[in-house]
């Protein structure tokens, strides 16, 4: 069994170099980095640098968990247009890559997240 998927292992490699790439804290000691630093304000930058030419593999993996821990903490609202706009691309995004986000998918589809109902993938 290949458990390299199954769950997301995060790497610390790949956390400097985004860090590095977008401005964003880094402490080798940030266990939950991608949790700490995820922006509902910055999750179109987040989105655009995962679908960047040049983003590896591990660092579209370490974006995926950014861009939806940022999708969670955005306001649900009906109002709230941008909520919707970015599920949307969220999921096809995983749903595109789903090999790679596997167990991604698994934790955030099963888990008790705001956004668990909603990822109907």
């Amino acid at each position: 069994m290949n458990t390299d998927k199954e769950i997301f292992i995060p790497n610390q490699q790949t956390r400097k170099k985004l860090s590095e790439k977008l401005n964003l804290e880094f402490d080798e000691n940030m266990q939950d980095w991608e949790w700490e630093i995820s922006d509902p304000n910055r999750i179109a930058e987040f989105i655009a640098e995962y679908d960047n030419v040049n983003s590896s593999q591990k660092e579209k993996e370490t974006l995926m968990e950014i861009i939806l821990d940022s999708l969670n903490d955005m306001e649900k609202t009906s109002a709230n247009n941008d909520f919707e706009k970015h599920l949307n691309s969220v999921i096809f995004r995983l749903k595109e890559n789903c090999e790679i986000h596997s167990g991604t998918i698994k934790y955030w589809k099963y888990g008790k997240f705001d956004i668990s109902d909603f990822l109907k993938i």
